[in-house]
């Protein structure tokens, strides 16, 4: 499978060193890779235009900006490794949940390991899992946003998105000589679920098409 084909990450938390789907504070950490050939992100800015009689128009632009993100590709109607079980799929009462993990879900998934640097320079590695197209439905209708619960959407290399300036925004240091710290292209944005569209066509009952769209903040890094 092409790198890029995976280059999309969704997920309900940070990257960092906190395990995939292990509970913190009531929130479980689930971070999944997705199967795109497509994604774009689209701003609407509205500045006003006054017209003027017998003169050219006044253009007032106060800033407001509304970016939002579109993604399409395909999933798979069942996970596609059936011995992938997480280190929290221990069912049983010794798990420390009544009746059994409810985290199951990350059973039969394929799973790949993202490593990329956080703001302080740290390489961090995470988990992420290729989800079937029950699982992304499922979380559709589960995830929102909050201010302390963020989703986010990460695409392709997000250490450095602009030259010398890491993802979270701050200065990397270095210069134009070391190539060390040059732009990469990726970024991470802050979003929120607005639609999402799984189409299955004939033929092809083992895997769908998706499309999602997001509302999110500007690019991680993005100051002003």
């Amino acid at each position: 499978m092409a790198e890029m084909e995976l280059a999309i990450l969704l997920r309900n938390c940070p990257h960092n060193a906190k395990e995939t789907g292990v509970e913190i504070d009531g929130n479980i950490y689930e971070r999944f890779a997705l199967k795109c050939d497509s994604f774009s992100v689209q701003i609407a800015k509205t500045p006003i235009q006054v017209p003027i009689p017998q003169d050219t128009p006044e253009i007032i632009d106060i800033g407001f900006y509304r970016p939002s993100i579109s993604i399409g590709g395909i999933i798979d109607t069942i996970g596609g490794k059936a011995s992938t079980v997480g280190p929290w799929n221990v069912q049983g009462s010794s798990a420390g949940y009544e009746g059994g993990d409810p985290h199951y879900h990350f059973r039969n998934m394929e799973d790949i390991t993202v490593t990329r640097k956080d703001d302080a320079g740290t390489s961090i590695t995470a988990t992420y899992y290729i989800p079937y197209k029950n699982i992304l439905e499922d979380v559709v209708y589960k995830w929102i946003t909050t201010a302390d619960d963020a989703l986010e959407l990460e695409i392709g290399n997000a250490e450095y998105p602009i030259y010398n300036t890491r993802v979270e925004g701050t200065s990397a240091g270095g210069n134009h000589t070391s190539n060390v710290f040059n732009e990469t292209g990726g970024g991470v944005y802050t979003i929120a679920v607005q639609q999402c569209r799984f189409q299955v066509d004939p033929a092809q009952e083992d895997r769908w098409q998706f499309q999602m769209q997001f509302v999110c903040e500007s690019r991680r890094d993005v100051s002003f």
